[in-house]
């Protein structure tokens, strides 16, 4: 290989492909950046396995056509330092070298025969897509359920954001078995009927992504058991999830909840804050705290092993009195997403039943909670 390349635009397409690059001992292949050339252009591949992601630049000049396999950190930090906009990439007897007018450096290369086979040349222009979506619009859905799945791959049934269709709506849902997250997002068009669980790693890797480009139309595909989201020059691969999600419809259908606080969101947010400094390295439950309703006066008390807190508001309250004791950084991972300037709602059964929480008057996204046991 030997080709002359825009050394901005490399650094922004290696950027990209990083996001779902990691270190990998086992496998050190995996830990490294691809690249090949393609005609006049140059094609970029990051992946763990789990998640791939491509694109590709256009060369100022190819040379000489090739691939290779390289440890990508050291390269970025010095592709960072040159004055150079234009340099020269070769490879030279198993190395690769690069040069500007004033520097010459040397990197070992990875047996690029190694590499997975995984890279992917579908033909999205002879395909329909399931659906479309914004970049913006899509980040912003993955940040606001993915914090409630199983951050664990230990049981991959829960450790993935589960994505279905019903008409033209798609609905996300999370759980890691003590909460449930639940969004509904409606789209233009569905295409096929979707239903499919994203791996975790792959929501994480694709938002790091669509949080570090511009705004852009995104393209979701479904094809041979894998998932692909295509944007202009970026293309996601991930495999699925083949383990039954659980059964969320029957938490969601819920319908004894009987009691019901209300409060601003800001005021809330205000008050866990405050019940978090306290709770948050308790030994015995962390991030626990009871929560006593009585009438129209709400109580939060917190303790640890060497302090305490009690809070205490009015509040517009219906229903019986009730004592909870609830993680307040659960509470907080959901609030925190909500309109501040708005309303919430917390509905109640009993001290150990779930507690379903909202923003006032919306029914599109919403958060189951699995109280703690309550302690004497």
């Amino acid at each position: 290989m030997k080709i002359r390349i825009r050394r901005a635009e490399f650094l922004k397409r290696l950027k990209i492909v990083e996001k779902t690059i990691s270190e990998n001992k086992i496998k050190p292949i995996i830990s490294c950046a691809y690249i090949e050339t393609r005609d006049s252009n140059l094609f970029f591949c990051g992946t763990n396995l789990e998640t791939t992601i491509t694109t590709e630049m256009q060369c100022d000049e190819v040379l000489e056509s090739g691939k290779i396999v390289f440890q990508h950190q050291l390269v970025e930090e010095y592709l960072k330092e040159l004055k150079d906009e234009i340099v020269t990439f070769s490879e030279i007897d198993g190395n690769l070298v690069i040069e500007s007018s004033d520097s010459s450096s040397e990197f070992s290369l990875m047996n690029v025969e190694d590499f997975p086979k995984i890279l992917v040349d579908e033909d999205f222009s002879k395909r329909e897509e399931e659906f479309k979506i914004n970049s913006i619009e899509l980040a912003e859905i993955l940040e606001k359920v993915k914090y409630a799945a199983a951050p664990s791959g230990d049981n991959p049934s829960i450790n993935c954001i589960r994505v279905e269709s019903e008409g033209n709506k798609l609905k996300f849902v999370t759980t890691d078995t003590y909460r449930l997250v639940y969004l509904e997002k409606e789209v233009e068009r569905v295409n096929e009927a979707i239903d499919v669980s994203i791996p975790l790693n792959t929501v994480e890797a694709l938002t790091k992504l669509l949080r570090s480009i511009d705004s852009t139309e995104i393209a979701f595909y479904f094809i041979n058991r894998q998932i692909f989201f295509k944007m202009e020059d970026v293309l996601v691969i991930s495999r699925i999830i083949d383990m039954a999600f659980p059964n969320y419809k029957g938490i969601l259908g819920n319908n004894s909840y009987n009691k019901k606080l209300t409060i601003n969101a800001e005021v809330f947010i205000k008050i866990l804050k405050r019940i978090i400094i306290f709770v948050r390295n308790n030994n015995e439950t962390k991030y626990g705290a009871t929560f006593y309703i009585d009438g129209n006066i709400m109580q939060v008390n917190g303790v640890n092993e060497v302090a305490k807190i009690n809070e205490e508001l009015e509040v517009d309250y219906i229903g019986e009195n009730i004592k909870i004791a609830l993680n307040t950084k659960f509470l907080s991972d959901f609030v925190q997403n909500l309109n501040k300037n708005k309303d919430i709602t917390l509905e109640f059964i009993a001290s150990n039943n779930s507690v379903k929480i909202r923003e006032e008057d919306v029914e599109d996204y919403l958060y189951i909670l699995m109280p703690l046991a309550l302690k004497d």
